[in-house]
């Protein structure tokens, strides 16, 4: 990553440095649960999770792709509920 000015530098630094706390958290979480798993296969996990977007006529949905296990794990852990295999796009909350 090339940033050339301080603002971008820091920004950069700031985001570096949120994904690493969040990184720890989550193995801290998974090692009190009994889950003992490397940085790599959580990175793994994690990547593993996509949806796709299709459109059937004017209605737009996302089909969530077969994920790595250890993704379900990881979500649970973090409280995030996982969409149905399908959903419409309206029913989509951030």
């Amino acid at each position: 990553m090339f940033h050339w000015t301080p603002r971008r530098i820091k920004g950069h630094f700031v985001v570096c440095f949120l994904a690493f706390l969040v990184q720890r958290e989550l193995e801290f979480r998974m090692r009190k649960k009994g889950i003992h798993t490397s940085t790599q296969e959580i990175q793994r996990a994690i990547n593993s999770l996509k949806v796709m977007k299709f459109s059937h006529g004017e209605q737009s949905y996302y089909m969530k792709a077969k994920s790595l296990p250890l993704a379900s794990k990881i979500l649970s852990l973090m409280k995030i509920t996982q969409p149905d295999k399908v959903t419409p796009q309206e029913e989509l909350t951030l």
